[in-house]
């Protein structure tokens, strides 16, 4: 992962996925799945502290823990 200290906010609409705020902090930039052309993959911008992976070693797979808050 790239990782930058503050988001490119060129783009007015970019909000943190995870979040959902425009904070000026660290970001990493993590591929998309399903828009790789030769070396080339579209990517989106994230908070470093918003991201919680976790690795299961059964099946050898890194995935990001969500948790939803419950209303």
């Amino acid at each position: 992962m790239t990782s930058f200290k503050e988001p490119n906010l060129s783009t007015k609409e970019w909000v943190c996925p995870l979040c959902g705020t425009r904070d000026k902090k660290e970001v990493v930039l993590i591929g998309v799945i399903g828009t790789t052309d030769g070396n080339i993959q579209e990517a989106e911008q994230f908070h470093l502290d918003c991201i919680e992976l976790q690795y299961d070693k059964e099946y050898n797979f890194i995935g990001q823990r969500v948790y939803r808050e419950v209303k």
